[in-house]
């Protein structure tokens, strides 16, 4: 453990050959409609710095891993632009499943190409669309993470940090015991799926919740396993398509509902580590103002993402436009987000930003799948 090796040994341990992290890659981040589309997720734009949020994630990761350590686990429709995206990852460290079918098979997809590679491997795997302000802070928990599965292989070890405030959008973990003090890891107990408002105000109130920032450390020969006595067929499609590249066999294989939540037992202990940086899955556009207005220490200012914007006593609102010649003008408003593209213009209040997805369900029955 950390508390008992040198900074020398520590290094040598966190760059060790059988450490790789994977960067998942494949959503299509509805929850930021009109921006975020089929051809060009969230993932792939710039919303909280002058690079892609796929950047940003790559860039985190830089001086943990080498290049040839880090994949990318996608679907077959995004793989060229990611590729552009991010160059310096080898061709062979793309993952690529045919077709998208749930986080749970892509996860057992990049395990599996991870353990024919290296036996040994131990993979962190983490979202390619979140915000993290501190890299030093983030990457001390990616160190702590293959130091401890490095020692438990038989453990999945998840990252969580504390809530600051109540979300309903958010999964949570609550925890158990603290089954080691330095670093703190604890024994998770359960999982919980977006909470209503005053569940999630008293788990924001707890020592006991952390949220669930799918970001997870694990040997790749323990998740097979584990995902083998969850789901057999499952892994044999995944396998069947490595073998011959044949995508049927992957589209047929049984989709499972979770990914590293399904196992949870004595065999295949699952551990919560304490992640100590500010975190945001930039999941909704309320999510989004309320991230770069606190930037900028002010919560309630409006946020404008053009050159062109005028502003009368409005607050907490934010403004984005794709045309760079267009001017928007808001007048008295509150709490209130303005998107527009060249094909699509969103009003919204803020309060109502899990709504989108309402607003994609009409699209599609309306037949206006262009606008998606």
């Amino acid at each position: 453990m950390y508390s008992s090796i040198g900074i020398d040994e520590k290094e040598k341990l966190v760059n060790s050959k059988h450490n790789y992290a994977v960067i998942v890659a494949g959503g299509s981040g509805t929850r930021l409609w009109p921006i975020s589309r089929q051809e060009l997720p969230k993932q792939m734009q710039s919303l909280v710095s002058e690079h892609s949020l796929l950047e940003d994630t790559y860039e985190r990761l830089r001086g943990v891993y080498e290049s040839d350590h880090i994949l990318v686990s996608t679907t077959s429709n995004y793989v060229e632009k990611i590729k552009a995206l991010l160059p310096e990852i080898p061709a062979e460290n793309f993952v690529v499943e045919p077709v998208a079918k749930g986080p749970a098979l892509a996860f057992a997809l990049f395990a599996e190409v991870l353990y024919r590679r290296d036996p040994k491997a131990i993979i962190f795997s983490m979202a390619s669309d979140h915000a993290i302000a501190e890299k030093d802070s983030f990457q001390d928990v990616l160190r702590q993470a293959h130091s401890y599965v490095a020692e438990h292989p038989e453990h999945i070890a998840l990252m969580g940090v504390r809530p600051t405030r109540p979300d309903t959008g958010l999964g949570y973990i609550k925890v158990d015991a603290e089954i080691q003090s330095n670093p703190k890891v604890y024994s998770v107990e359960k999982f919980i799926e977006k909470p209503s408002y005053p569940v999630a105000k008293r788990y924001a109130q707890s020592n006991d919740f952390f949220w669930n920032v799918a970001y997870y450390c694990f040997a790749a020969k323990t998740l097979l396993e584990a995902y083998t006595e969850a789901s057999p067929e499952s892994v044999s499609g995944v396998r069947q398509y490595l073998d011959t590249n044949t995508a049927d066999c992957f589209e047929s294989a049984p989709k499972m509902l979770h990914e590293i939540e399904v196992i949870n037992s004595r065999k295949f202990p699952l551990v919560l580590i304490p992640a100590e940086f500010h975190w945001d899955d930039i999941g909704n556009w309320s999510a989004l103002h309320d991230l770069l207005a606190d930037t900028n220490g002010d919560a309630s200012r409006v946020v404008a993402h053009t050159p062109h914007h005028i502003d009368v006593d409005s607050q907490g609102c934010m403004v984005r436009t794709e045309n760079p010649t267009k001017l928007i003008a808001t007048v008295g408003l509150k709490d209130i987000i303005v998107v527009d593209t060249a094909d699509s213009l969103l009003v919204m209040h803020k309060d109502h930003s899990q709504d989108i997805k309402s607003v994609i369900e009409e699209i599609k029955q309306r037949g206006l799948d262009k606008y998606l």
